[in-house]
């Protein structure tokens, strides 16, 4: 039987908040078999990476009696601090929040911007230009901006996590 509780374990300061940098890191320590959940969305898209951290600083591990046996090893780990504790026992959160984590990362990569809006990029080689959204695909995922510039117009295509929406003053 699967147990229904995560461990909460909390990231030390020296940990990026790249994805595959953790992921690797967890693996490495808990094996390939370990079941885990990192409130990171990282995902490519064509050049941009669609990057969304839902909580940071906290990784979940599902609870086993074999993960509870090498916990107490795992401050060797740069990256991790340990489980967190309350009263001397360790703490746990069922499946049922981490389904609900899981829902919440991933609504929190799609944005409800209308066609004909305008964005200012923040991330990736157009950051800090503005742009009109000429359509909006994947479900709020991904948008194609309008770049207006001196000599030329730039279409491209962004993950919605590059952008965010700005007030135009009339």
């Amino acid at each position: 039987m699967v147990s229904d509780k995560w461990l909460i374990l909390e990231l030390s300061d020296s940990a990026s908040s790249d994805y595959h940098e953790i992921a690797e890191s967890l693996i490495s320590f808990f094996g390939d078999d370990a079941d885990f959940f990192i409130p990171i969305h990282h995902e490519k898209m064509g050049s941009y990476i669609s990057k969304s951290v839902l909580m940071e600083g906290y990784v979940f591990v599902r609870d086993t009696p074999s993960i509870r046996e090498i916990i107490p090893e795992i401050k060797e780990k740069r990256m991790f601090i340990g489980p967190l504790f309350l009263g001397g026992k360790i703490q746990t959160v069922d499946s049922n929040t981490i389904g609900s984590l899981k829902r919440k990362l991933k609504s929190s990569i799609k944005k409800k911007i209308q066609i004909g809006s305008k964005v200012e990029i923040i991330d990736g080689v157009f950051k800090k230009l503005t742009g009109e959204v000429l359509n909006v695909h994947d479900n709020g995922k991904k948008l194609t901006i309008k770049i207006h510039r001196l000599t030329r117009e730039i279409i491209a295509p962004l993950p919605t996590t590059s952008v965010k929406e700005i007030e135009v003053s009339v």
